[in-house]
């Protein structure tokens, strides 16, 4: 456990207090509070049975990753895993990059590029940067990458199956870099980036199901 000065009953004061975002995450709901000094959101597990069971291995799985990434610029500081079921951390005031507005880009995605290769120094990529809510938007328009539950960490020594999924996972976040800066023209890219971007086979894939995904959701009035 990181000792961060935060105990158990503060933990549930919040749950009892703070605000409920209205945008959680896959495993359940996400709340603010404030301790001490600190700002923080706290991502539940939510769920009973085997869902309950499931979301808690995905908040401890995340929290792992967490651990690796201990004072890197761009991620929030993890203050702990409570109770098996309850992650804390670090509350960036700051919006989506999907609804945000950057003055700078350019700085912008330097910024960015230099947390991504934070991310893999330390062994970790994060797999997911094509959801736009998982790259925030500071008050004074610095990058910061959330949600890492589906990041994977290079295992050190002979783990092929491990290695494959992380060099996966790693141009996926080189590629998501790149479509993001050039905003998915990418008849503009520099000569540099384009050395980056590999386009991934399950990335084709779903392209073509997309559209038909769509219509059934339309049909099916699932949002």
């Amino acid at each position: 456990m990181i000792d961060s000065g935060i105990s158990e009953s503060d933990i549930r004061s919040c749950l009892n207090t703070g605000e409920r975002l209205a945008h959680g995450g896959y495993q359940g709901e996400i709340r603010t509070g404030r301790i001490a000094d600190k700002d923080i959101l706290i991502k539940s597990a939510a769920g009973t049975g085997i869902k309950g069971w499931l979301n808690r291995k995905m908040i401890q799985r995340e929290y792992r990753m967490y651990s690796h990434l201990g004072g890197v610029q761009g991620v929030p500081r993890c203050f702990g895993l409570f109770m098996g079921r309850y992650l804390v951390l670090e509350h960036v005031k700051s919006q989506s990059y999907r609804h945000a507005t950057i003055s700078d880009r350019d700085s912008f995605f330097v910024e960015m590029w230099d947390i991504i290769g934070s991310l893999h120094d330390r062994g970790v990529a994060h797999g997911d940067l094509q959801r736009k809510e998982n790259i925030l938007v500071t008050e004074d328009s610095h990058p910061c990458l959330v949600d890492f539950g589906v990041s994977v960490f290079r295992k050190p020594g002979f783990h092929p199956i491990n290695h494959f999924l992380y060099d996966f996972s790693r141009q996926q976040d080189f590629n998501c870099w790149v479509k993001h800066k050039y905003g998915g023209t990418y008849q503009n890219m520099s000569p540099e980036d384009a050395k980056l971007h590999r386009p991934l086979v399950i990335g084709a894939i779903a392209r073509k199901l997309k559209p038909a995904w769509k219509k059934i959701r339309k049909v099916c009035n699932l949002g």
